[in-house]
């Protein structure tokens, strides 16, 4: 029954390519659920994105946070999410928080290899809109890089496969190749907010034959989950210093930080 879905259910040990060939003989299920999926649905039913928790109005206008949960209310305007932001990290839109069958589908795309998700995912963000100074500015999409050590392990980027769905929805151009991160950092889930801004100091560099590619421009770079900013702000610093105009972020989710920790 529908009623009986765990949301958080998923199980990444399964291979894609094993579960490829499991649906050639058995009714495909959702890979978040577990239920059989409609003929209308890719690989997450309606019901699973149905339950992805929204961030809420009202929303900072800078960095598109929930303002209820972070203590705020609508009429304030001092984000304490934003206000120590770079000043050419424009804005930031996620459409979902860093839970529930959100987080399911990060962790299934990211860890569980689940490539075919980023379309799904891609197109839940490109719909996503900034405000209409930003939104007439952007001009090209590109995705936060890995190391090449990280890529290795890997096999592929997550943002870039989120990066090349929003630019082909949003009709904007994909720029690979011109950001990169030459020096391997620590994963940043485990750290808190100053070791993850010096974790990346200094570990993004634009290629010198990318230059001209973002010259002057408002960049959209793509992630999937934002926390601190501390990985967009060593990307904008990298980006503006080679040249672009300003950056914005489109993440598919937005961490939620404690109210404590946030006022501390």
């Amino acid at each position: 029954m529908e009623a009986d879905r765990d949301p958080e259910w998923t199980d990444p040990s399964v291979p894609p390519v094993l579960r490829r060939w499991i649906d050639r003989f058995l009714p495909p299920v959702c890979v978040l659920c577990g239920d059989p999926l409609a003929r209308t649905e890719a690989r997450t039913c309606g019901l699973c994105w149905s339950r992805a928790p929204r961030q809420r109005h009202p929303r900072c206008p800078r960095c598109g946070i929930s303002l209820p949960d972070i203590g705020l209310d609508g009429q304030t305007s001092s984000c304490i999410e934003c206000r120590g932001w770079l000043p050419y990290l424009r804005e930031a839109r996620a459409p979902y928080y860093m839970a529930g069958t959100a987080a399911a589908a990060v962790r299934c795309l990211k860890y569980g290899r689940w490539r075919e998700l980023a379309e799904e995912m891609g197109d839940r963000m490109a719909r996503v809109r900034f405000s209409s100074v930003t939104e007439a500015e952007i001009a090209a999409v590109l995705p936060v890089p890995l190391s090449g050590a990280r890529l290795r392990e890997r096999g592929f980027n997550q943002s870039e496969l989120l990066a090349g769905w929003v630019a082909r929805a949003r009709g904007r151009p994909l720029l690979r190749g011109v950001l990169g991160r030459p020096r391997h950092t620590r994963s940043q889930a485990r750290l808190s907010p100053g070791a993850r801004a010096a974790n990346v100091a200094g570990a993004f560099r634009v290629a010198e034959d990318g230059r001209d590619a973002i010259e002057d421009l408002h960049l959209l770079l793509v992630d999937d989950v934002l926390t601190t900013a501390a990985t967009a702000e060593g990307c904008v610093r990298a980006l503006c210093s080679a040249g672009a105009r300003g950056v914005s972020v489109l993440t598919f989710a937005r961490a939620r930080r404690e109210l404590a920790a946030t006022r501390g």
